[in-house]
């Protein structure tokens, strides 16, 4: 098998993560890994630099996604509308590229939902509410459905589809040869918000652990891992470890604080993360929701009313 020459894309990005990096496989067929932002911008920035190394977008002939978030789907759709290319995500999330909400009706909707739901004080809601508005530069395209363990083939051989879910539910990872496009799932120097990025979904601290678990296990079979943002890095077994311990801690954290007596979802937020703004007290919310769902299921913590407190010993 001739070894992957993975071409690096890098695509601003509006969101606290940083530039978006998108790959592209110099294959029959021309294809890329993520599309960046759903912006004129960002995909200005596809075009440009596709011309630096001799490529058009009417080359691309595969998309792959590696989850349903607008900086990772953004500008699928054009790409598609120009090249006709072939659009792949798991299965579970085409609905995100086949029925795209532009304007953020049902996403402002469910944001506004979850923050009655984690008791979010009125004084406090308006902030992500107005975040949650932005409108986006984005059209409904039509994705093929991947699932586990599917091989992908290019003339430079075959890609292996890995369903890791935890981020969202239908994340996923792609393996080349000893090369790993990790999406969200592995970041190199941040921890991908679990909870936040997928907020219909429950459990998926559970699910993203053993989604770790499974990662760690091909550090073995992998050389270097290209991250959806970041530089790429050789350490996988190594940041797979340094998450779960992340998680494990702050589930402790989450239990001690509980000590204090019933805490919210929006409670544990503040004691977990301090004083947060905007959109960060949606992420916070979830990400404090995932650990005291965890804890739940794991019969250390009880919920009655949205209201959360430690199982009597």
């Amino acid at each position: 098998m001739t070894e992957l020459a993975t071409i690096p894309l890098s695509i601003p990005n509006p969101f606290s993560e940083g530039r978006n990096r998108i790959y592209v496989i110099p294959s029959d067929p021309l294809t890329l890994i993520d599309t960046g932002t759903a912006t004129d911008r960002a995909f200005d920035a596809i075009v440009s630099q596709l011309d630096e190394h001799g490529f058009s977008i009417r080359d691309v002939g595969r998309v792959i996604l590696t989850h349903k978030h607008i900086d990772h789907i953004g500008n699928a759709w054009r790409i598609q509308q120009e090249s006709d290319a072939e659009i792949l995500i798991h299965e579970s999330e085409m609905k995100s590229v086949a029925d795209v909400d532009p304007d953020s009706v049902r996403f402002k909707k469910m944001v506004a939902d979850r923050l009655t739901q984690w008791n979010v004080p009125e004084d406090v809601m308006s902030q992500p509410k107005n975040s949650a508005s932005r409108a986006w530069a984005i059209q409904s395209a039509t994705p093929t459905g991947l699932v586990d363990g599917q091989r992908i083939g290019t003339s430079c051989g075959e890609l292996e589809v890995l369903h890791t879910p935890g981020h969202t539910a239908g994340s996923i990872c792609l393996k080349f040869g000893r090369q790993l496009f990790s999406g969200d799932h592995v970041l190199p120097t941040i921890t991908p918000n679990v909870g936040g990025g997928d907020m219909r979904q429950r459990g998926l601290l559970k699910r993203f652990l053993d989604s770790l678990d499974r990662t760690m296990g091909l550090a073995p079979h992998v050389d270097l891992v290209f991250p959806g943002h970041g530089d790429p890095f050789d350490h996988l077994a190594e940041r797979c470890q340094e998450l779960i311990k992340h998680h494990r801690e702050r589930l402790e954290h989450t239990a001690k604080f509980l000590r204090q007596g019933p805490l919210s979802a929006y409670q544990m937020a503040r004691c977990l993360f301090g004083e947060m703004r905007d959109y960060h007290v949606v992420l916070g919310c979830a990400e404090a929701q995932a650990h005291l769902e965890f804890l739940v299921d794991e019969a250390r913590v009880r919920c009655q009313d949205e209201m959360y407190s430690l199982q009597p010993e």
